[in-house]
C-alpha cells in the first residue's frame, strides 16, 4: 500500500508598524507545520529598505518610533538598531509579557527572572519583580506589577508600596489617563483604583 504525504507550505507577511508611523517592518513567515521567520524587512517613511534581515530566528517584533526593532523568541531578546546592526539583551526564561510604556520610548520584558525595562536605544534603564501583569506611565516614571494577589508599585525606579489584592485572579492593570492612579481589574468587572500620591485605595468600582 503506497501513501503519499503532502507538505503544506504556508507563507505569509505581517506588517509591524511604529506608533508614530515613521517605520515599518514586514515580517514574511514560511515553513509547513512549525512557522519560521524568512525575512524581516524595514522601511522608513517613504518606503526605502533600510535593511533586509534573513532566515533569523526571532518571531515577533516590535518596532520603536526612532526605526529600532526590539525581536524575541521563546529565549532570547534582541535589539536591530536601524542602520541593521545588532546585540542580545537577554536570556530568556519563561517569558510572559512584552510591551511599551504609553509614549513608546521604553519597552519591558517580563520573564521569570523579572520585568525588565529598556530605552528606545537599547539600554537597560530598569528592572522589577516578575510580574505576569504590568503597567507604566509615559517615559517608565511609575510602573504596576501584579504579583500573584499583591500590587507592586514603583517611581523612579524605586519601589514605594506594595498593596495585597482581593483575589490573585487579576485581569488587567493600567494607569488612569492622567497617570494619577492605578486600576486593577478583577473578576466580576470589579475596578479597585489606587491613588499614586496618597499611596492608598481610593475606591472601587
Amino acid at each position: 500500500m503506497n501513501s503519499v504525504i503532502l507538505s503544506l507550505m504556508i507563507s505569509f507577511t505581517v506588517d509591524v508598524g511604529s506608533s508614530n508611523g515613521l517605520y515599518r517592518a514586514a515580517v514574511r513567515y514560511g515553513g509547513g507545520s512549525e512557522l519560521i521567520t524568512s525575512s524581516l524587512t524595514l522601511y522608513d517613511a517613504y518606503d526605502n529598505v533600510l535593511y533586509v534581515k534573513n532566515n533569523i530566528t526571532m518571531n515577533t517584533f516590535y518596532v520603536c518610533d526612532n526605526g529600532n526593532v526590539f525581536a524575541l523568541n521563546e529565549h532570547r531578546l534582541y535589539f536591530y538598531r536601524v542602520d541593521g546592526s545588532e546585540m542580545l539583551l537577554q536570556e530568556l526564561s519563561y517569558p510572559n509579557g512584552f510591551g511599551f510604556s504609553p509614549d513608546n520610548t521604553v519597552f519591558f520584558a517580563s520573564d521569570r527572572a523579572g520585568l525588565f525595562a529598556y530605552s528606545d536605544e537599547g539600554s537597560l534603564t530598569g528592572k522589577y519583580r516578575p510580574g505576569r501583569l504590568f503597567a507604566s506611565t509615559n517615559g517608565g516614571a511609575a510602573v504596576a506589577v501584579i504579583s500573584a494577589d499583591t500590587l507592586f508599585v514603583y517611581q523612579s525606579g524605586g519601589l514605594v508600596d506594595r498593596e495585597f489584592l482581593s483575589s490573585p485572579y487579576v485581569l488587567d492593570v493600567y494607569f488612569s489617563g492622567d497617570g494619577e492612579s492605578i486600576v486593577v481589574r478583577l473578576p466580576g468587572d470589579i475596578r479597585v483604583i489606587y491613588d499614586l500620591h496618597r499611596r492608598e485605595w481610593v475606591e472601587q468600582k
